[in-house]
């Protein structure tokens, strides 16, 4: 029996089920504006940035079904709801009507004028769903404008205490009382605005937003095979037969005239420079459909299915779905495959780590625990795209020798894709790739060149100025909190003036987070982290920072834009600025004018680097720069480093685990471990050779990884009897607990909600660190608005609008502090069952509400170094008011785009993620 390539397909049917790209993109985009409606709920009186939380639906229903707008309204719903009570859950829903509507439009090919008319529809429908909201909601009404009267009557006493006039002062406060009593007209009229004018700035927004995430494939080529295979499962046998593919839009085919075969039980790895067309074939392998030639399989791919393919990717943060290790091993199964996850864990050297949460694993882990996945699934064939390019010495030998033995272990064939020729030795035979043809393994790249070598120690001139200079330095992610997790102690490390430093180590020795303390992005807990003796933390952009992944860092639409972002030049010496900083870091000035989201990985960290150097900082902090370049191009950066500290006096500071070649531009070596700097003999260690994957101490794990502040959905370690609480019962009760506060919102009801608060934290056992601390200016808010209330004679509505929103936020962190995130998809299916009657999508939901509570942690990581890439940045403050103000406008609006572009791609990623895993799981079932 043979089975060829999967043929072409239509578009998704209008009413067929939602694909998993399209899950990813609802949930990440809903994840976004998840995060906008919370902040806006905890910030007092500073709600209207809820209202940002359209665009992220308007983003989504201009590149998605509206099915999959209504299911991320629902999800974000349920999410906002946990977190910010009724409020916020009908604001959520109002964003995900204005927002998907306008993407809509949008998509259908509608402009301005066709979102106005929209709009204008719509207004007064919304106007009049406002009004008898409230008219429903009276008590809830009258205490709010109760408490709005005197808030405002207090502040206008105390302004004519401060020789305003009288006569001002009296007229404003009879102006409010005469919108309060006219109060459904203005509420009207207010709604109705909002309406048009919001959708009218989401639309400019969107349009701006669309131009930089119109690069992003709307589909996945994996998908199609995935949804439409139905003989059985028998990968090997694969015969490639002249067989061609050309990316859509693309001049050129990636691949052509591919003739290979892979038998079971054999090793094979592929070899070749970036852009040779290796992860092409990788998909083609994995049954993506060829578009000229032949593939020939026994039977179907079986992506993801057991028996089938499986794909290891080589970020292992982009193909991690659950929020937790077991889940993640279940992740995509069938029903009846049962999964012995101890076994499977010990294999891969994760023993203990079964309930981790997935957002606390290092990289190298994160990667064994895919492997882990693969092995669930016993795959006649494993591919791994470079599933090593993010792993340490010690972790890369490991994650090789049990793709070396798998073969001849359970007769799985194992394509290995790299840049390394030692790792290719490893195998049974090597394929070379140049140019989208297979070549000689020989001709696919230069030749091993020389390393020149390093010294454990101090190497610079002995009278060159110290520039940077750590003592005593430690750092702690979430300080005094249950948490808490220590991240470095006791550092002491000097930089001289033009030295080369590699910091080397295994994933997750604390290597990253130096790199952020010495660019000042983190303020050590102890300890002094000083350049030029002032405080790293106190000169932020004194030392430019390069992270790990460099797209985070390009914010502006092209090269030219981003490189004179970064420099902190005037925009007459543009051209000059971006012309000179291409030249140095070897990039052709052709490319100024190209898309930065068309740059390959490459020349991405080429234009980072191009834009730090023009600014002129004297030290260059690079974290792994060479990650997943080809020996051609991780030699030339290295050379040009290498040049820059000879020539510029730079002090260069390379983090990084591959210390190949990199006596080309570091001179001394520094090696971390647990956290702190060892001496040579731990250096030797720290790198030495490894013949077996190790276990992980999972204690010692946990203490090592770093966790960041501001995770909102996430469990306090330990058990109590409100841990153990069906999550649906703390669910229900929260839920009667908003209805209450709405409908009775008075003294009875404050009383029973802090009975609740009581109850739920004496069942909770948590520790008293678990409480937030609020900002001083929210306090501070919070005094100087009660005052004014008490002056203006309404102290006792105040005081009730407040305990309200208190204790409701406080039983909403006992049920968030209590309750796994990964449990809260199966507890949404149950109490959402009744509308299975209407043939309600609840699965699709319930998926989308699960990658919702997955995504929230990336997104903050990803927004996090956003944030930290402007500040390192100089920013160029024009003359004039009106000047400055469109300079602060024109930013706000690239960090919104960049976050919402960020988004974009962590969508696709998790998207495919999911196809690779065999597409969505009966989550009903399994639970």
């Amino acid at each position: 029996m043979s089975i060829d390539t999967v043929p072409d397909t239509d578009a998704t049917p209008r009413r067929a089920a939602l694909r998993p790209i399209e899950i990813a993109d609802a949930a990440v985009l809903t994840a976004v504006a998840a995060v906008v409606v919370t902040i806006g709920r905890m910030l007092p009186h500073l709600g209207a940035i809820e209202l940002l939380a359209v665009v992220p639906f308007a983003i989504v229903g201009r590149r998605r079904r509206l099915r999959a707008v209504i299911a991320g309204a629902v999800a974000g719903a349920f999410v906002a709801f946990l977190v910010g009570g009724g409020a916020a859950t009908v604001v959520t829903i109002g964003c995900a009507v204005l927002g998907g509507l306008c993407g809509i439009v949008r998509r259908r090919g509608g402009g301005a004028g066709t979102i106005a008319l929209v709009a204008a529809g719509l207004a007064p429908i919304a106007a009049a769903g406002a009004v008898a909201v409230l008219f429903v909601l009276a008590a809830a009404r009258d205490l709010a404008f109760a408490s709005l009267r005197a808030t405002a009557s207090g502040v206008l006493q105390v302004a004519a205490q401060l020789g305003l006039p009288t006569s001002l002062t009296d007229g404003v406060l009879r102006l409010v009382d005469t919108l309060l009593a006219f109060w459904p007209a203005v509420v009207a009229v207010v709604v109705a605005v909002a309406v048009v004018v919001g959708m009218l700035a989401t639309h400019l927004v969107v349009s701006a937003v669309t131009r930089r995430v119109e690069w992003l494939a709307d589909d996945d080529p994996l998908d199609d095979a995935t949804r439409r295979e139905e003989a059985s499962v028998a990968p090997l046998p694969l015969v490639f037969e002249g067989v061609g593919y050309r990316h859509p839009g693309a001049a050129q085919p990636a691949v052509s005239d591919l003739d290979l075969r892979i038998e079971p039980g054999e090793f094979v790895a592929v070899v070749g420079p970036n852009g040779a067309g290796k992860s092409t074939l990788v998909a083609l392998l994995a049954g993506a459909r060829a578009e000229s030639g032949r593939v020939r399989r026994p039977g179907a791919v079986g992506l993801g299915r057991p028996g089938g393919t499986f794909v290891l990717a080589q970020r292992a943060d982009s193909q991690v779905i659950a929020s937790t290790v077991t889940e993640e091993l279940r992740w995509g199964l069938p029903l009846g495959v049962s999964v012995d996850v101890e076994t499977l864990l010990g294999d891969v050297g994760l023993d203990g780590l079964a309930s981790a949460g997935t957002d606390t694993l290092s990289g190298g882990q994160l990667q064994r625990l895919a492997i882990a996945g693969a092995l669930a699934r016993r795959p006649a064939l494993l591919i791994s795209d470079e599933s090593t390019s993010m792993l340490d010495a010690e972790g890369r030998r490991d994650v090789l020798d049990l793709l070396a033995a798998l073969p001849a272990r359970t007769g799985t064939a194992v394509v290995h894709v790299t840049h390394d020729p030692a790792e290719a030795a490893r195998a049974h035979r090597v394929i070379g790739m140049r140019g989208g043809r297979l070549v000689d393994a020989d001709a696919s790249g230069g030749p091993v060149p020389s390393e020149p070598p390093l010294t454990i120690g101090p190497s610079a001139e002995p009278t060159a100025p110290v520039v940077l200079r750590l003592r005593g330095v430690g750092h702690r992610f979430d300080a005094g909190t249950p948490w808490e997790v220590p991240a470095l102690h006791d550092i002491d490390l000097d930089a001289q003036e033009g030295e080369g430093v590699v910091i080397t180590g295994g994933n997750g020795s604390g290597k990253s987070t130096l790199a952020w303390v010495m660019a000042g992005l983190l303020r050590p807990t102890s300890g002094a982290a000083l350049v030029d003796d002032v405080p790293a933390a106190d000169a932020v952009g004194a030392v430019a920072l390069s992270f790990q992944h460099a797209r985070l860092q390009l914010q502006r639409p092209t090269v030219a834009e981003d490189i004179l972002a970064a420099s902190g030049r005037a925009d007459e010496e543009g051209d000059d600025v971006v012309r000179s900083a291409l030249l140095r870091v070897g990039l052709s000035e052709e490319l100024a004018d190209r898309s930065i989201d068309h740059l390959s990985g490459g020349q991405m960290r080429r234009v980072a680097i191009a834009g730090l150097l023009a600014a002129g900082r004297r030290v260059l902090v690079l974290d792994e720069p060479l990650a997943g370049l080809d020996r051609e191009s991780r030699r030339s950066l290295l050379a040009l480093l290498g040049h820059l500290r000879r020539t510029d006096g730079l002090t260069l500071v390379v983090v990084s685990h591959d210390l190949e070649e990199m006596g080309i531009a570091c001179d001394r070596v520094v090696a971390m471990s647990a956290g702190t700097i060892v001496d040579g003999g731990e250096a030797d260690k720290a790198t030495g050779e490894s013949s077996i994957l190790r276990p992980v101490d999972a204690e010692a794990a946990r203490r090592r990884r770093p966790r960041r502040t501001g995770i909102v959905l996430r469990a306090v370690p330990g058990m109590s009897p409100l841990h153990r609480l069906d999550p649906v019962a703390k669910l229900t009760i929260l839920a009667v607990s908003t209805v209450l506060a709405i409908a009775i919102p008075g003294w009875v009801t404050i009383g029973l909600l802090a009975a609740l608060v009581i109850v739920g934290t004496t069942m909770a056992r948590l520790p008293s660190s678990v409480v937030p601390r609020l900002p001083w200016w929210v306090v501070a808010l919070l005094i100087v608005s009660g005052a004014a209330a008490a002056i203006g004679g309404g102290w006792v509505p105040y005081v009730q609008s407040i305990l309200l929103s208190l204790l409701f936020f406080a039983l909403s962190l006992l049920v968030i502090w209590t309750t796994p995130v990964e449990l809260l998809p199966s507890a949404f299916l149950r109490m959402t069952r009744p509308l299975r009657v209407l043939r309600a999508p609840v699965d699709e939901w319930a998926h989308t509400l699960a990658i919702v509570v997955r995504s929230l942690p990336l997104m903050r990581e990803e927004t996090r170094t956003l944030l930290a890439a402007r500040r390192l940045r100089r920013h160029v403050r024009p003359h004039g008011v009106g000047a400055r103000l469109r300079a602060i406008v024109g930013e706000t609006l690239d960090l919104v785009i960049a976050v919402l572009a960020s988004a974009g791609r962590r969508s696709v990623d998790l998207g495919r993620a999911m196809t690779r895993r065999g597409g969505m799981p009966s989550l009903t079932a399994r639970r």
